[in-house]
């Protein structure tokens, strides 16, 4: 039965694209507005269609830009594929790659049971733990790919839990530690640039439409506080308020010990996998304190995060292994498991988000927007946040924000705002769907380990939702300001 309305939901989507296409093709364009800038909402509106519908793979939507343009004569081939080469694709490259060293010689393993092992003190204890690890991980590492990885771990002690029959007979401790993954998993990818794709398409798009560089820290500095408010209140939520937990529940420190001890002595490959992606951290955190330093030796602007990715990547290829069998510490083999379809994707978002701009389209959209002067700021941003929250929870984050980033930049600019004021919360609320299996990997991956129903998923994330709203609205009030410079009423130089 799912199956069938999922089906249906594409086809929809699938025709629906095709039809608003046909319809700037057909009809003129409104006369305020150009030719192309027609035909590029009418390219606009298909891959939105397709992207929201999931009618086709989002990165196969993400590919539409390099057919359609050059055809329609929007923009050339060349000018197109300028959006797959941008320096953020090769940033998220990067940052794949060192998460794949980790999990390839079993560093985010060690990480995460080390971390879990520090809260003992009992059941919510280590929900704590469980969380605290997973979203550490999901800074560096794909949200999905941690939550994969530490999924297991929650059900081996569940199963422990059950064999021992140390737990009460409702199975409040299973739900809430299996969406403690899902939730932290999300959470902690909010916090860093690379962490998960709405922040590296926003940054991407900032660059591309603007030419506005986000750096790593600059990032961090919006990106942590807000994970290290929603980690807590998450916690909160899942064991205090919708599956609150006794203390009949004990889970024995042997077990987590004996998880570490199956791990062995540490390995030379983890220790340099370690070392790696500790000094790609302090290059991103330093680097413009080292680009001022070297200024007279290397060009302003030669060291960027994404070269500091790229070169942790190498490094990672050079440095030899001292495992059987293996020559380096990671080799092309690994490699190919970056999941090239969100670069795509993200290139393709990058490849329309230049045409809306410079077809003049973002300008029209702008305009367009001027008509809502009248409503408040605040209640506008608040009202663009919890619009992506709610598409988010029907589609995928990656396609919601490739959508949506450019449309609310334009609006902001159409109001007189910093388009930074709408597109950076819209962003963290692109990362902040916690109701639906659909909304995010992780949350998929929870549903699926069939510890959880839908009903529990809604019950614990209809909260977080809310909460993450309110959140946000306080980090956007008391940090925009400060960290990027963000005025009322006032367009920013850059812009320009």
């Amino acid at each position: 039965m799912n199956n069938i309305k999922q089906n249906k939901k594409k086809y929809i989507g699938l025709l629906t694209g095709i039809i608003f296409f046909l319809l700037t093709c057909i009809f003129p364009a409104p006369e305020s507005l150009n030719y192309k800038a027609w035909l590029t909402l009418g390219v606009a509106l298909l891959m939105a269609s397709w992207w929201l519908s999931e009618a086709i793979p989002l990165p196969a939507t993400g590919l539409v830009p390099l057919v359609i343009f050059p055809i329609l004569d929007i923009s050339s081939i060349k000018q197109t594929a300028q959006g797959f080469s941008h320096p953020i694709i090769f940033l998220f490259m990067g940052g794949f790659i060192i998460g794949l060293a980790m999990q390839h010689t079993g560093l985010h393993k060690r990480i995460a049971y080390y971390i879990i092992s520090k809260f003992k003190k009992g059941p919510k204890s280590i929900i704590f733990g469980f969380m605290l690890g997973t979203a550490f991980l999901s800074m560096w590492i794909s949200n999905s790919a941690t939550a994969i990885m530490m999924l297991p771990i929650a059900l081996s002690i569940i199963t422990v839990l059950n064999e021992n029959k140390i737990k009460p007979k409702n199975n409040n401790f299973d739900k809430a530690l299996v969406l403690s993954i899902a939730f932290s998993a999300t959470i902690g990818g909010i916090a860093t640039i690379i962490g998960t794709p709405p922040n590296t398409v926003m940054a991407a798009m900032l660059s591309e439409l603007y030419n506005y560089e986000i750096s790593f820290v600059d990032w961090l500095k919006i990106g942590l506080p807000t994970s290290i408010i929603l980690l807590p209140i998450a916690w909160i939520i899942l064991t205090y308020l919708c599956f609150p937990i006794n203390s009949e529940t004990i889970v024995k420190d042997s077990i987590i010990k004996n998880k570490i001890k199956s791990l062995g002595k540490i390995s030379q490959d983890e220790i340099l996998v370690g070392v790696v992606f500790i000094f790609t951290a302090f290059l991103w955190i330093s680097r413009k304190w080292i680009s001022s330093l070297l200024e007279n030796i290397i060009p302003i602007g030669a060291i960027n995060d994404s070269s500091i990715a790229i070169l942790a990547a190498i490094i990672l290829f050079i440095l030899p292994s001292n495992e059987k069998n293996k020559k380096r510490l990671i080799d092309w083999e690994v490699v190919q498991k970056i999941p090239w379809g969100a670069l795509i994707l993200i290139g393709g978002g990058l490849a329309l988000a230049s045409v809306i701009s410079s077809s003049g389209l973002a300008a029209w959209i702008g305009a367009l927007s001027s008509n809502f002067d009248a409503i408040s700021i605040i209640l506008i941003v608040l009202l663009s946040v919890a619009i992506i929250i709610i598409l988010t929870e029907l589609t995928s984050n990656t396609a919601t924000a490739s959508t949506f980033i450019p449309i609310f930049g334009a609006t902001a600019l159409g109001l007189g705002q910093d388009p930074l004021l709408l597109i950076i919360p819209a962003t963290l609320g692109a990362s902040c769907a916690f109701m639906m299996p659909v909304a995010t990997p992780p949350n998929t991956i929870a549903y699926a380990s069939g510890h959880i129903n839908i009903t529990d998923m809604v019950k614990a994330g209809v909260w977080l939702n809310i909460t993450s709203l309110i959140v946000i609205g306080i980090i956007i009030t008391l940090i925009l300001g400060p960290v990027f410079g963000v005025e009322l009423n006032k367009i920013p130089i850059w812009v320009n």
